[in-house]
């Protein structure tokens, strides 16, 4: 078993990329009776550390939790989450309170993409640096390179059985990538009746390198901190789970809501500091608002500009 409902703890409190998806067309389904019952876990999660929020502001999600797909309650956003990782490509729904309206997102897998090729970027930058300076740049961004001087990502796993004194017998597992922690975790013993492999590995919450690692772990994680590494932030997420309870619902419960309308969204947007358009797809970089909302950036020097800005704020 691989049970990592806490994957999916980053891709609904750090959302995916808003993106339209006319030129990636989700297939259908696998042949699955609407009415066919599927196995899952229900669960309350508590989460803090949103983007764009107060650290100290904790919000609740309720979560219905299958081997392939996801159901998510997100009631300070006033919005449903439905993931779907039995579609081809995997897609991301965002549905409105009123159940009216959804966006879809398809590139889940976005924020790995992006933070490699600034990865890339970074060691051409510091190439011509001295040996020194360079080796302590690299360090700092917690980027390794192999022989031929690409990055490389390196995987250490710490884990720490119960003690006698452990609280409730929780499992302590700590997960780092290039000397940096991405995830802290306290696992419960508890079996769960499917795989999320083929789930997580679509989502992109995390490297590659990372799921090659941790994919075999086992235990439910009731609560920890993950850290979601971007190409311009790392975005540390406490939760805990709460009320875990297993059961079955129909398929049809993971569908979109009966005459629920697509909204398309802009493929051009305006640059906050320099007031250019900027295409989503091809943005230098690219943000969270207080709000939470993607913002795109024209070049590096206007993302570097905003953080200045909003530091200053601060």
């Amino acid at each position: 078993m691989n049970p990592f409902s806490w994957l999916f703890i980053a891709l609904f409190t750090l959302s995916a990329p808003s993106s339209s998806s006319d030129s990636n067309s989700v297939d259908s389904p696998p042949n699955v009776p609407a009415d066919e019952p599927i196995p899952v876990v229900t669960f309350v999660q508590e989460v803090t550390g949103r983007p764009g929020s107060p650290d100290s502001k904790t919000y609740e999600q309720k979560v219905v939790l299958a081997g392939d797909r996801v159901w998510v309650l997100d009631e300070r956003r006033n919005l449903i989450q439905i993931l779907r990782g039995d579609l081809d490509p995997a897609v991301l729904w965002e549905v409105s309170s009123d159940l009216a309206r959804y966006r879809e997102v398809t590139d889940l897998s976005r924020i790995q993409k992006d933070r490699r090729i600034q990865e890339v970027q970074f060691v051409r930058r510091v190439a011509d640096l001295p040996q020194e300076e360079k080796r302590e740049m690299l360090k700092g961004a917690h980027i390794r390179l192999n022989d031929q001087g690409e990055p490389i990502r390196e995987i250490e796993l710490e884990e720490v059985a119960p003690t006698d004194g452990a609280e409730d017998g929780l499992r302590l597992v700590k997960v780092y990538e290039n000397g940096r922690l991405v995830a802290d975790l306290k696992l419960a013993n508890m079996e769960i009746p499917f795989s999320f492999a083929p789930l997580h590995e679509a989502t992109g919450a995390f490297s590659r390198e990372v799921f090659e690692v941790i994919r075999d772990l086992k235990g439910f994680p009731v609560s920890g901190t993950i850290y979601v590494v971007t190409a311009t932030l790392t975005h540390p997420l406490e939760f805990r789970s709460r009320d875990i309870e297993k059961g079955s619902v129909s398929a049809s419960f993971f569908d979109l809501p009966e005459d629920c309308q697509k909204e398309e969204q802009r493929a051009f947007l305006n640059c906050p500091i320099c007031g250019s358009e900027v295409e989503r797809e091809s943005s230098a970089a690219r943000a969270r608002d207080r709000e939470g909302q993607w913002i795109f950036f024209k070049t590096r020097e206007c993302f570097s500009e905003w953080k200045k800005q909003r530091k200053a704020r601060q």
